[in-house]
């Protein structure tokens, strides 16, 4: 099972070299996007601390603003590394600097390989109750434009509507997708600029970008609702930082990986986590 891993991080430069050691093994991949905002000191420890494992590769940095589409073209930046490299992939594993594996990579590559190429990825209709904005669409309706400071401006009467009649799905930015579905992500991108551009103006893309695209798809019926990362939005602020009282909870949730952690805030949960995952192993 060969895994190729995209990972956005933006500090934290030893638990991000811990993540990838952690998850390394002879057939995975690495490609990383740091946020530009982060300082140059930062990033070159980044560099220097991967360099040591030889499979990890980074990419141009840009502006990731919390909302923007930064982070999904960091994303998109990763996946086309992996084509460019020629990685040998049959997944591809979104990931953030401050996840953290719950079970060893052996497992890892078992279950997915005991998937048979379906592909991981939390999704829902929109609109959806629980989000604000008429239940999200004003996210795609309105035109945004986020720096900084978050602007929308919206014509008076028209809403936008996203190109191809594409019905829009959400869900956590998240995911584990087959190589057939990132091939036919990725080769549909390439004839359909027109929704990347259109994305580009969406509030909080990253949760409805992937969704929207993959469950429009021919594949929709390979992509087992669940995002295999367990996150704890129960706890203010969400989603909660783990700590050692949680190993319980972590261990028990039947997951792949969970986020976040804070090594400056609670380190020892990441040594437990070693240890148990080195127990199981």
């Amino acid at each position: 099972m060969r895994i190729g891993y995209v990972v956005s991080a933006y500090k934290l430069p030893g638990q991000l070299v811990r993540l990838l050691r952690r998850l390394r093994t002879d057939t995975s991949t690495f490609v990383v996007h740091v946020d530009r905002k982060t300082d140059r000191h930062t990033y070159e420890q980044m560099v220097v601390g991967a360099s040591e494992l030889g499979c990890v590769e980074f990419v141009d940095r840009h502006v990731c603003h919390w909302g923007g589409f930064g982070h999904v073209r960091a994303t998109l930046k990763g996946i086309e590394r992996l084509y460019a490299d020629g990685a040998d992939f049959d997944y591809v594993v979104l990931l953030t600097g401050q996840d953290y594996p719950l079970r060893p990579t052996a497992e890892i590559e078992r279950r997915l390989a005991a998937a048979e190429g379906q592909s991981f990825l939390s999704y829902w209709p929109v609109p959806r109750a629980a989000w604000s904005g008429r239940g999200g669409l004003d996210r795609i309706e309105r035109w945004h434009l986020v720096g900084r400071r978050h602007l929308h401006v919206t014509a008076p009467v028209v809403r936008r509507r996203i190109p191809g009649g594409l019905t829009p799905w959400g869900g956590p930015p998240y995911w584990c997708l087959s190589r057939s579905v990132v091939d036919y992500v990725w080769d549909w991108l390439r004839d359909h600029p027109d929704v990347v551009r259109f994305f580009e103006h969406v509030w909080i893309p990253d949760e409805l970008f992937f969704q929207t695209i993959v469950l429009n798809s021919p594949l929709r019926d390979t992509v087992v609702n669940d995002d295999l990362r367990h996150i704890d939005w129960t706890r203010l602020p969400a989603p909660s930082v783990f700590r050692r009282d949680d190993l319980d909870e972590l261990v028990g949730s039947g997951k792949l990986f969970a986020r976040k952690f804070d090594s400056t805030v609670d380190a020892e949960v990441l040594d437990l986590l070693d240890r148990h995952i080195d127990s199981e192993g």
